[in-house]
């Protein structure tokens, strides 16, 4: 039987593939036959090379999605290299500041906006005009579980800006679903991308809130996987809750 979920002949776009999250959502999807293009603030060299020398194809250049100039000259890369672009992940976002709502610096507030939602809609966009004059397409949407739930003494700019993402999933499949592109997003736990500088008793404590263990980048990269492969043909505006059965404050949001 045929895996409905290879994306071979496929070109997929992962900002933020450097380190972390992005890094284990292109190397899933090369190993599943994509060739990636990665747009990074950071060198995604090292990304480059490892999906090269697993067989894959891949690019990257340094690039910031909150400009727009940016955000086109990413899309610009995979079409002139590779000749098509077919999966957008928008994946670059930054981490939440220290802060709560009445001592949060503009500047902070601004940046996370920027980044986390203001380049979602850069790149979907940028992205969005090959993929419709082919009519074909998927983008991703990486939001979060923040999307629902507040944390004291962190940036509300970073809940704001992914649920933001969730509106522009939902508008942008309303929008292209029925010229062959769909738009999903996906909501992720805690996941182990690097060292969060937490002692030992906050860590395990927070581990204990997900009975299947905290997540990897490879969990997220699967999941993406899914949502981009044939075996999705059937979904579009879903957001996808990815959180090892994590249910504080659950939700059906």
């Amino acid at each position: 039987m045929a895996d409905s979920t290879r994306l071979d002949g496929q070109v997929a776009i992962v900002t933020g593939a450097a380190r972390g999250i992005g890094r284990g959502i292109a190397q899933v999807l090369a190993e599943a036959g994509a060739t990636i293009v990665i747009g990074d603030l950071l060198d995604a060299g090292v990304t480059v090379e490892e999906i090269r020398a697993g067989g894959g194809q891949a690019d990257s250049m340094v690039m910031d999605t909150s400009k727009p100039g940016d955000a086109r000259a990413l899309v610009d890369l995979a079409l002139s290299g590779f000749g098509q672009l077919d999966i957008l992940v928008n994946n670059a976002g930054i981490d939440a500041p220290d802060g709560n709502v009445w001592d949060l610096p503009d500047g902070e507030w601004q940046r996370v906006i920027d980044v986390n939602l203001s380049g979602v809609f850069y790149c979907s966009r940028a992205a969005l005009q090959p993929m419709l004059e082919v009519g074909k397409g998927c983008i991703v949407n990486i939001s979060s579980q923040s999307a629902r739930l507040g944390t004291k003494g962190m940036s509300p700019a970073y809940n704001a800006s992914k649920a933001g993402v969730l509106g522009l999933t939902m508008a942008f499949s309303a929008q292209v679903a029925d010229r062959g592109i769909r738009v999903n997003a996906i909501m992720p736990g805690l996941v182990e991308s690097r060292d969060f500088g937490w002692p030992k008793d906050k860590l395990e404590a927070r581990t204990k809130e997900y009975p299947l263990g905290l997540g990897t980048p490879r969990d997220v990269g699967e999941a993406v996987r899914y949502l981009v492969s044939p075996a999705a043909r059937w979904i579009s505006a879903t957001h996808l809750h990815i959180a090892g059965g994590y249910q504080k404050g659950s939700s059906w949001f």
